[in-house]
């Protein structure tokens, strides 16, 4: 599974021993690290459950480790390439079905080193046909599709899924 991880920018080489000391910590014994065409984005490759990942950083975080350099995590359910209607195939075929009939959702688009369309452009495109209720402040799950130069990251998140080192409250934060 594959998770994006976030470092600081001229950092990536602290960042990819980090997130390979903690996944391997974890149990999963040969993570990879790979350098994205996007300043301060990795992709991590792991064997293990991507949710379940998040879960233990927050759980070694809460109990006093520190990570100095591997910043945010943010599970990937799917990869695209960066085109609309790629993006809007993933969401129609494989992201709607898992919003429950009585859920909300919201939408998150963090695009990098793709100026084609304004965000809100992508959001109207990708958005239209899904039929369940929308909630901006406090959904129950969050389509984040994280634009990453010519491939694109689409995942359904819960609440509390992503983890974040600057975020107290490590939810669907990305700040």
């Amino acid at each position: 599974m594959d998770l994006l991880l976030s470092y600081y920018w001229n950092h990536f080489s602290r960042a990819r021993r980090e997130a390979v000391y903690v996944l391997r910590k974890m149990g999963d014994p040969g993570p990879e690290v790979e350098r994205s065409k996007v300043m301060g984005i990795a992709i991590v490759h792991t064997s293990l459950n991507n949710r379940e990942v998040i879960q233990k950083c927050k759980e070694l975080f809460k109990g006093g480790f520190v990570l100095r350099f591997a910043i945010k995590w943010v599970p990937v359910d799917f990869w695209c390439e960066t085109s609309l209607d790629s993006m809007k195939k993933v969401i129609d075929e494989s992201i709607t079905v898992g919003i429950g009939v009585n859920e909300t959702w919201g939408m998150q688009v963090e695009k990098r080193r793709w100026q084609k369309y304004h965000t809100i452009q992508i959001i109207e495109h990708l958005a239209a046909g899904i039929n369940r209720k929308v909630n901006l402040n406090s959904p129950d799950k969050l389509i984040r599709v994280d634009v990453v130069g010519e491939r694109t990251a689409v995942s359904l998140l819960k609440p509390g899924e992503i983890f974040s080192t600057t975020s107290a409250s490590c939810t669907f934060s990305s700040r």
